[in-house]
């Protein structure tokens, strides 16, 4: 089977979705980073009180966001997050969310069931995994490309 069949043929339910936890809004933030630290995770998936998904927060965010002021560790994580994310659901193809993912730049994309609420999210190491173990030998047995030369000194 090629590559290219099999990310048409797995659905994303078959894919490992568990990169994440979710959370209310108004955690704040340092909170929340502590929770993601102690579970070794780099997306919460913000629900509202029905467990609906109203945003998505990422280790991008504190970069981004947060780590050149450190007084916004404070803040609600509803103040940081990014609002109504893109999303895929269970029944999608692999092969589109890694589409999808690469087209939009997204390293997170939450996975929603029929209903709307979190079931997991879909990280960019998860389809990276579902690649390596599936062909192994085709990734982990790649030639060096000859083309490809450094312009500068590894390190400088």
């Amino acid at each position: 089977m090629s590559l290219v069949q099999a990310l048409q043929d797995a659905r994303i339910s078959h894919l490992d979705i568990s990169g994440s936890i979710s959370v209310l809004g108004d955690v704040p933030v340092d909170n929340l980073l502590s929770r993601m630290r102690a579970e070794r995770t780099t997306a919460a998936l913000v629900v509202d009180t029905d467990g609906h998904l109203v945003g998505i927060f990422t280790e991008r965010d504190v970069l981004l966001k947060i780590a050149d002021d450190p007084s916004r560790l404070a803040d609600k994580a509803q103040d940081h997050m990014t609002p109504a994310p893109q999303t895929v659901s269970l029944d999608d193809t692999a092969g589109h969310a890694l589409r999808f993912m690469n087209a939009g730049h997204y390293r997170n994309v939450p996975v929603l069931d029929d209903t709307g609420c979190p079931v997991g999210n879909l990280s960019q190491h998860a389809v990276i995994r579902f690649i390596t173990d599936h062909f192994p030998r085709e990734v982990y047995n790649l030639p060096p490309d000859p083309d490809k030369i450094p312009r500068t000194r590894e390190g400088a």
